[in-house]
């Protein structure tokens, strides 16, 4: 009887020393490593910038609770890793596979969204009617997608101040460069003085204008004294120069 309760209790002993035994991860204290959507997004972020260079790139994960964990003890190897990456500029979608290297077999996680490239343009904050001045007050900036800001969208505010509508001119919305121009300081018909400058004389003549124009635009103007028409760009108002001798003459 005395074996036998020996028995049980040795038997008892050895059970519960293999429930509590510390395992070869728990011993060298190395628990298992979690990478969470912090982590995805500074992977996808990283490969997606060849394909989105221009602009401050914005990334949305259709699923952001992301979570990949390497099993403990695991020789992991540097960060995550991205793996057949696909994106449609058009779209601005990807898909990719999230992969932490060093584990075997591979733990992998497949992930899509959206990504593109943003950069900041002037806009208007208040209604500007034509004719009235653009002023540094009626300008702030707001962040849109970089494919959505061409050639003809202003990309500075010095586009902007000091200009007039063509026309109504949306509030808060990017400004087309074609919506606005210089105030008008030459009307059609007007009496214009035409120079012409060199680094050793400067010569001026009366002149009709054939078109309304602001500070820097290049209009047509007819010379009343040989009556040849030239191009000219406005100086100022009702003030006209002729860049160079020989300059354009229009039929």
């Amino acid at each position: 009887m005395t074996r036998t309760l020996s028995g049980l209790v040795l038997g008892t002993a050895l059970t519960l020393a293999a429930l509590v035994a510390p395992g070869p991860a728990a011993a060298q204290g190395q628990p298992a490593i979690v990478y969470g959507q912090t982590h995805a997004e500074a992977a996808l972020s990283e490969a997606l910038a060849r394909h989105i260079p221009v602009g401050k790139m914005r990334l949305e994960l259709d699923n952001r609770a992301v979570e990949l964990r390497a099993p403990a003890g695991a020789a992991v190897e540097g960060g995550l890793r991205v793996e057949n990456l696909y994106y449609s500029p058009v779209q601005a979608r990807f898909a990719a596979e999230l992969v932490i290297p060093g584990t075997a077999p591979a733990v992998r996680l497949p992930v899509a969204g959206r990504a593109y490239g943003t950069v900041e343009v002037p806009v208007l904050v208040r209604r500007v009617s034509p004719g009235d001045m653009i002023t540094a007050a009626d300008v702030d900036w707001v962040e849109v997608r970089a494919d959505q800001a061409g050639s003809d969208v202003a990309a500075s505010d010095a586009q902007v101040v000091g200009m007039t509508p063509k026309r109504g001119v949306p509030v808060n919305q990017p400004v087309r460069l074609r919506d606005i121009q210089s105030p008008r300081i030459i009307d059609k018909g007007a009496v214009v003085t035409i120079t012409l400058e060199t680094p050793v004389l400067t010569l001026a003549t009366q002149g009709k204008a054939l078109q309304e124009g602001g500070r820097g635009d290049t209009i047509r103007v007819l010379n009343t004294q040989s009556n040849r028409i030239v191009e000219a760009t406005v100086a100022g108002p009702n003030l006209v120069a002729v860049a160079k001798p020989g300059a354009t003459v229009l039929k």
